[in-house]
């Protein structure tokens, strides 16, 4: 996991019984500044990170993380343990609460920052606009996004026919099927959406090597629908008004997963979002090459000193 330290890991028991593993690096000795939540996206896993998890640390914070439940190594929804299924997004957002007021909240050096990728910042989204609204004091002073899954990217044509498929193989009983996508997961480097660092990319699939366990392949029919539905909330009249605490939004320019459009929209609308583009940059920018990983990084230290005031 990195060059650092190995981090405290434990097991939280959802609220359904499922397990959810959990990670803590504490801050470097001496350079103690606040802490940040890691939010991972769909697919990822704790040990993804650790380049991430050392770059914070290098910035004085201490490191809380968690793998989603049906993936990396907390339990899997599904007897198929290579299906990314979920029920509903609402357990998504059990589980983060309950992180929070278990393993966050009780010792996590203040200030508490987020930095959340893909699904990660949709969830963190929802969360925070479920939590009593604008005026309500939130457990984090600010919410960094690495390219936040405000909707996923498809063509109009794409969207309404894989809304009516979905619909119908929900209808039927084939919500626990994979999604018609005939193509390895994760795919071969070349052409891959995620980065184009081949270094970083090899070493992601190194670590699934090591540890075939962390993996999980294309999401369910189930999954899309969730994430429709939520997506829908996300987006809806009012909603993402309630988010008032201060957001910086990072979309990545060459990015052929998730939709920027929709990112640059939501943004529009919340009370105080920056959004920044970093050219380039394919979906996972914190996987990038050097200089998109050192563009990502200094946005969030300008956003980091300016939330957290000039003794940052």
């Amino acid at each position: 996991m990195g060059d650092g330290p190995a981090p405290q890991l434990a097991t939280l028991v959802a609220r359904d019984g499922l397990p959810l593993r959990t990670a803590v690096w504490a801050a470097t000795p001496g350079s103690a500044r606040g802490s940040v939540v890691l939010l991972q996206g769909r697919a990822e896993f704790i040990e993804k990170y650790g380049e991430t998890v050392d770059d914070l640390r290098a910035r004085g914070f201490a490191v809380y993380a968690l793998d989603w439940r049906g993936q990396g190594h907390s339990g899997r929804v599904l007897k198929d343990t290579r299906k990314g299924h979920v029920v509903s997004y609402d357990d998504y957002l059990s589980d983060l609460a309950l992180f929070l007021e278990r393993v966050v909240l009780p010792e996590a050096p203040r200030p508490i920052v987020v930095l959340a990728h893909s699904m990660g910042g949709h969830i963190v989204l929802r969360h925070r606009a479920e939590h009593d609204g604008r005026a309500a004091p939130y457990f984090a002073v600010g919410i960094v996004l690495s390219a936040p899954m405000v909707d996923i990217m498809m063509t109009p044509a794409e969207r309404a026919l894989g809304a009516v498929l979905t619909v119908a193989a929900v209808s039927v009983g084939l919500r626990n099927r994979y999604v018609p996508v005939w193509s390895p997961f994760p795919p071969p480097f070349d052409g891959n959406p995620l980065t184009r660092d081949r270094g970083r990319y090899e070493r992601m699939e190194a670590l699934l090597r090591e540890t075939p366990t962390l993996a999980i392949g294309w999401p369910t029919v189930g999954w899309l629908a969730a994430t429709r539905r939520s997506v829908a909330i996300l987006r809806s009249r009012g909603y993402p008004e309630r988010i008032g605490t201060p957001v910086l939004m990072v979309s990545a320019a060459a990015d052929r997963v998730v939709s920027n459009t929709a990112q640059a929209r939501l943004a529009a609308r919340m009370p105080d979002c920056r959004l920044e583009t970093i050219s380039e940059s394919r979906h996972e920018p914190l996987m990038e090459r050097d200089d998109v990983r050192a563009r990502i990084l200094a946005l969030f230290d300008e956003f980091v000193d300016e939330v957290l005031g000039s003794d940052a």
